[in-house]
């Protein structure tokens, strides 16, 4: 993996802003710092303020596995295209999809609140309920390795089979078939008529956009992994800001944008080196 703000990584991250693509962003863990309260996660000013600069120069949207309805608060407008349920609420989703999502859930439920009851209670696991897909949370259990354990072994009890998706302290459980960030990720880009994707995610339940085999122009991953299929990594959350006020400071500084010239650290104090 290659560090996004080296040499090299700038060079690469310039290399995008002459082309058409999509700048796609997942949200916990990424825009947004994780935290062991998921209700009062909200996004610094300090990143919503360049990534509203980049959304006013390239086409950008956030990809989460958060429900729609609970990710659009949180951005505030910052972008104007958002995707919940790890893909599933999308504006390219279909009606028949999303009645086929919610109606699984609506059964898995009936079984989680009568044979999963006293079993999610004693690992200390928190059942959230997204309508069109499930999340469990393991954040607050006294012995998480074990919770996680007992947890997977339940949710593969559960008809029909459901698709796993590993989050951070949490299984994400998906309807048979849902293809996940990745699929939705290049559908709107398509729509928008962009021939590239930039994607950046901070866990497992982000490889499906890094796993895809065309259309990924760059994929970051915060935190270096081994095991990830994006090439590029940032090392930390907190570095979010700084490749988004680079990319501005590349759009800005190419000829003939509306933008060129003007500074996108007004007010900031800080300095873009470019590479």
């Amino acid at each position: 993996m290659t560090y996004v703000l080296s040499e090299e990584g700038r060079r690469a991250l310039r290399a995008l802003t002459e082309r058409p693509v999509l700048y796609a962003f997942d949200f916990d863990g990424t825009l947004a710092p994780i935290s062991p309260d998921r209700d009062s996660v909200k996004v610094p000013s300090s990143v919503s303020e360049p990534l509203k600069e980049l959304g006013a120069r390239a086409p950008c949207a956030v990809i989460s596995g958060r429900a729609l309805a609970d990710l659009a608060p949180r951005i505030d407008r910052a972008v104007p295209h958002l995707i919940g349920n790890h893909g599933l609420e999308s504006p390219c989703a279909t009606p028949a999809a999303l009645i086929l999502a919610e109606h699984v859930c609506a059964e898995w439920m009936k079984q989680v609140n009568t044979d999963f009851v006293q079993p999610l209670k004693h690992y200390g696991v928190e059942v959230e309920n997204k309508q069109y897909t499930l999340t469990f949370h393991y954040r607050g259990a006294d012995e998480p390795a074990k919770a996680y354990t007992a947890l997977v072994l339940l949710l593969k009890q559960l008809t029909p089979t459901p698709r796993l998706i590993f989050g951070k302290a949490s299984v994400n459980v998906l309807y048979p078939g849902q293809e996940g960030k990745g699929h939705a990720a290049l559908a709107l880009m398509r729509h928008l008529r962009q021939t590239d994707l930039f994607f950046i995610g901070d866990d497992d339940t982000d490889e499906d956009v890094f796993a895809l085999s065309e259309g990924l122009a760059m994929g970051v991953r915060v935190g270096p992994h081994e095991k990830s299929q994006a090439g590029y990594f940032i090392k930390h959350q907190g570095e979010i800001e700084d490749v988004l006020r680079f990319l501005v400071h590349c759009f800005d500084r190419i000829p003939g944008s509306q933008t060129s010239g003007e500074s996108n650290m007004t007010g900031t104090g800080k300095h873009v080196h470019d590479p």
